[in-house]
């Protein structure tokens, strides 16, 4: 077993709301996606209570409360359009589970595109260099899909190699270049597929992976939130065959969620377990602390 996963994923945490006359919040619960935006220097951050948008005028709930969802999985595919799984808000219309859901307008608005009332993926991924290539996991029934148009379609795998429930991976991702070729962190160490998810073997047994974030579609670089013989967050630029540690480790946390700034190479935003989010604009030479245990820092 690796060490650090003593923390149930599924652990829950008390919230405070928002304020009643506006759509400005000071706190959230659960970070289920964290995102830079394409088109301007603000963050997105899914949550269960719906999409906060982090800015220099505040941090601001995303939409009216009929599309304020409990978002799982997401992530930005260009710079209107937004995928994403999870539950519907509880003004919302919509039918548990919510399968597939896009938005075009910067997530105001979302519609199901596939899988509606049938999976819960909260691993949700894009493959960098080409995006109509997606994986996803869904925990209602634990099984691996894959798409290949973008998240409208989807095949689920017949996969076998991957430790039991599918549901209790942790982190995902697929070489930039080579989209069938994937890595899976999960409890028992770093497992890799060179057939898009169909057969796994175990690639680490004393090494695993909290989060993966491919950095650009030309490169292998990789950073990753490490758990076992190395602890914390790593850099690799041979898509984990070689780590260089970046000097950023969490006591009685570990990170789930890592973005890269689209244009500056020097920016990332991380997202623990325990609702904290850091942001370096120094590729880990300092940190700031955005928020602490789902509270905005003041």
């Amino acid at each position: 077993m690796i060490k650090g996963f003593i923390v149930s994923i599924l652990a829950l945490f008390i919230i405070t709301a928002c304020s009643n006359d506006s759509n400005q919040v000071d706190s959230f619960m659960h970070i289920h996606g964290l995102e830079y935006s394409q088109n301007d220097e603000s963050i997105f951050l899914a949550t269960h209570m719906g999409l906060i948008n982090i800015n220099e005028s505040g941090w601001e709930l995303i939409g009216e409360p009929e599309h304020q969802h409990d978002f799982m999985g997401y992530t930005i595919k260009d710079e209107e359009t937004m995928i994403s799984s999870g539950h519907p808000g509880p003004r919302s219309d919509f039918v548990d589970p919510l399968g597939v859901i896009i938005s075009y307008d910067f997530g105001e608005t979302w519609k199901p595109i596939a899988l509606y009332e049938e999976v819960d993926f909260h691993l949700l991924h894009l493959n960098e260099k080409n995006q109509e290539i997606m994986y996803g996991i869904d925990v209602y029934n634990s099984n691996f899909y894959r798409s290949d148009n973008g998240g409208y379609d989807w095949e689920m795998l017949d996969t076998t190699g991957l430790p039991e429930p599918l549901a209790s991976v942790l982190s995902l991702t697929s070489h930039p270049q080579s989209p069938d070729y994937l890595l899976a962190g999960t409890e028992t160490g770093l497992y890799e597929s060179s057939d898009g998810g169909l057969t796994w073997t175990l690639k680490e047994t004393n090494l695993s992976a909290s989060a993966l974030q491919t950095l650009d579609s030309d490169s292998e670089d990789l950073i990753a939130y490490l758990l076992g013989e190395k602890e914390g967050l790593f850099f690799s630029e041979d898509f984990g065959e070689t780590w260089a540690s970046l000097n950023f480790e969490l006591e009685s946390d570990y990170i789930m969620y890592i973005s890269n700034h689209p244009t500056d190479e020097q920016k990332l935003i991380i997202g623990s377990l325990n609702q904290s989010i850091y942001e370096t604009t120094n590729f880990g030479g300092s940190w700031e602390v955005l928020a602490e245990e789902g509270q905005k820092k003041k």
